[in-house]
């Protein structure tokens, strides 16, 4: 059954107006179902105009509108907010949507001091161009009918999956944070290209669709990339020349040590 409530923002930054954006133009939500606050009015009058959502007049009136409330500001307003959320409480019980990168279920509740259901989600940047990935981890509190709605709100913006909420520090340190390693790849790469004589436009266009075309070829394919690796590395070739010696220098090792330093901070950060 699709979802036919009211869906409330409070926030509309970046992230925000992304997920608004996937709401309405994917079909998810008629715009005028879409309620919307924010500190800075501007942002919520762009939105308006552009997408025809409702605008909201504060936080307690986007959590007494919606039946869904996604809570899209930095991870330190939140207590700012909190009494003005649980006074609108006893005019409707939405189930809250946090993005809010290292704030549990429970302290979200605690805040809030309300029997609400809340669902964790963690994005990375690549939503805001429809091509990221979230790790999701639901409440039991949370019907069905809402479950899918927000699975499919981060589908459109790229993909999602399901996680237990004790596992979304790892979700962050590798999909949250990843966006960063693979940047930091394509520089070196590009830096590698440049030194052997390429000009840094050229060596960054072929860096870039490089490791786009690659990860595509990943996610599209029906063997691992173990195969894929194997399928590009004649013996004695240069492919082989070079996955030896980053083996060599310990780059699986290294990667893997950095993603653990993320989760590690990730962890400290949520206590």
């Amino acid at each position: 059954m699709a979802f036919s409530g009211k869906a409330g923002f409070i926030g509309a930054g970046k992230m925000g107006a992304s997920l608004i954006e996937g709401i309405v133009k994917g079909g998810l939500l008629a715009a005028d179902k879409v309620l919307v606050s924010d500190i800075d009015g501007a942002k919520v009058e762009a939105l308006a105009k552009e997408l025809g959502i409702a605008p909201s007049d504060s936080p307690g009136a986007t959590v007494g509108g919606a039946d869904v409330v996604f809570i899209a500001v930095k991870p330190d307003q939140i207590a700012g907010i909190a009494a003005e959320l649980k006074a609108a409480w006893p005019g409707r019980k939405p189930v809250f949507v946090s993005i809010m990168a290292g704030v549990k279920t429970a302290r979200i509740k605690e805040l809030i001091d309300v029997p609400a259901a809340v669902i964790r989600v963690m994005p990375n940047v690549a939503c805001l161009i429809a091509q990221g990935v979230t790790g999701i981890a639901t409440d039991k509190a949370a019907t069905q009918e809402i479950n899918d709605f927000v699975f499919n709100v981060f589908e459109k913006l790229g993909g999602a999956v399901w996680v237990a909420e004790e596992k979304l520090d790892t979700v962050t340190a590798v999909s949250g944070s990843g966006p960063a390693y693979v940047f930091m790849f394509i520089e070196a790469l590009t830096d590698a290209g440049v030194k052997l004589g390429l000009d840094r436009k050229t060596a960054g266009r072929l860096a870039v669709r490089t490791v786009a075309g690659a990860a595509l070829m990943a996610e599209q394919s029906d063997v691992d990339t173990l195969e894929l690796r194997a399928r590009v590395s004649s013996p004695g070739g240069t492919t082989v020349a070079a996955t030896s010696k980053l083996e060599t220098l310990g780059f699986r090792g290294v990667v893997i040590e950095a993603v653990e330093a993320a989760y590690k901070r990730s962890v400290e950060l949520s206590k």
